[in-house]
Formats: structure tokens, sequence, C-alpha cells
């Protein structure tokens, strides 16, 4: 159950023509990725009724699309969020270097100089944000970050699975972030690279420099020691 230091953002900002059920569930969201609601945390359809002070048939819509979303899981009578187990983070890796490969290199193949731009201007944003320890702002960036590359393949599909994958990433790097705080400025380098490698329209750069990346969190939730540069010569 949540207990009471976890605070719901129960105020809805959506226009009231967004229907009820979406509204609650795009809060739940939010506070499940941002861990205001803690993986393992049961949520009881009453409990959160009297939360969001509305009946119960929203809050079932909202958990039904949440639970569609793999972001939570049936417990008894009750839901509960998905606490990852280390079998599970290696599999939803697994699919996220090869879409995340595969963004790059249709990124490369299609992209024009203005993306490389937008992608440069993300990279700022998350720099300023990582200054002002705003780390809600920093992981925010990051997935603008990555998603950007995404959409601009003109892959729908592509962004749509992308995007899935990062709901998930999101709560496997806010815990293990928290107890490693210089892997912050590492995220950003590693960014530079992959960007730079991009913009030199490199695809074998660009592809090992993302598979870095992507293994720097992985590590990271090992809690083993980040490698001290980017991939060597002898991965590209």
């Amino acid at each position: 159950m949540l207990n009471e230091n976890q605070t719901l953002s129960t105020e809805f900002q959506h226009p009231e023509t967004v229907p009820l059920g979406n509204r609650v569930y795009e809060h739940l969201k939010a506070d499940i990725l941002a861990q205001k609601i803690l993986p393992a945390t049961l949520l009881q359809e009453s409990e959160l009724g009297e939360q969001f002070n509305v009946s119960r048939t929203p809050v079932r819509e909202a958990l039904r699309h949440l639970l569609n979303e793999s972001l939570i899981r049936r417990s008894g009578r009750f839901y509960q969020v998905i606490e990852m187990s280390t079998k599970e983070i290696q599999d939803l890796y697994e699919v996220r270097e090869a879409l995340e490969r595969m963004a790059v290199r249709l990124f490369i193949e299609r992209a024009g100089d203005a993306s490389i731009e937008k992608l440069y201007a993300i990279i700022e944003n998350q720099s300023q944000a990582l200054s002002a320890k705003d780390l809600t702002a920093f992981a925010n960036f990051d997935t603008e970050f990555h998603l950007t590359i995404a959409a601009t393949t003109n892959n729908p599909l592509l962004l749509e699975q992308l995007s899935a994958v990062h709901d998930k990433a999101k709560l496997v790097r806010r815990r293990d972030a928290k107890t490693t705080p210089n892997w912050f400025n590492g995220v950003i380098a590693e960014h530079e690279r992959i960007l730079n490698a991009l913009g030199r329209r490199d695809i074998a750069v660009a592809d090992a420099e993302m598979r870095y990346h992507l293994n720097s969190v992985v590590r990271l939730h090992r809690g083993l020691k980040q490698e001290p540069r980017g991939p060597s010569a002898s991965a590209i």
C-alpha cells in the first residue's frame, strides 16, 4: 500500500475534455516513473479512488493501461508496481540495444542537419539541468535525446517500441544512479560522443558509442566500475 511518504500528484493538470481514466493513468504513470510511487508498492482501487476523489471505474481503467504497459503487475486482489529483477533488466537492455542501434543507423541515413542541431540543444539543456542539480529535468532530457534520434528516423513503430522500453528503463536508472553521482557527468560525455559520430555520419563509430553508452547503464546496475573512456578502436 502507499505509505505516508509517498504523495501522489492528484491535482489534475489536463483539460476536462480528457477522459477521467486517462487523467488518472497519466498521473499514476508519472509518479511511478519519477519513483514517487516506489517499486513493489501495492496499489488498491479503493485507496486510489479516495486519493484522486474519483470512482473505481476510472481507477480501474488507469490500472489496466499500466498493466498493459508492464509498469504494474497483478498481486492477488491488488496491483503492484514492478520491481525488475536482474534477468528482467538484462532482457530489457538487450531489446533496448537492438532498437537504439537501429535508430542510429536509420538516423544517419535519413536525418538532416537541423536534427543534429536539435540534439546539440538537448545536450546543452541536460548539462544545465545537471548544473542546477535538477535530476528530474536531467532524466527527461536524457529520454528526449534518445527518442529524438528515433523520431527522426520517420519510423513510428520504432519510436513507439523504444518509448515503451525507455519508460521501464527509467525505473532502473533513477534507482541505481542515486548511489553513483559521478555517473551523470559520464552520460553527457557519452551523448556528446554519440552525437559527434552522428554528425560525421559515421555509422560504425556511432553504433559503437551507443553500445558503450547502454553498457554503462548495465554496469551501473551491477555495481561495476565504469570504463574510463569510450569504446576502443578494436570495438569500432
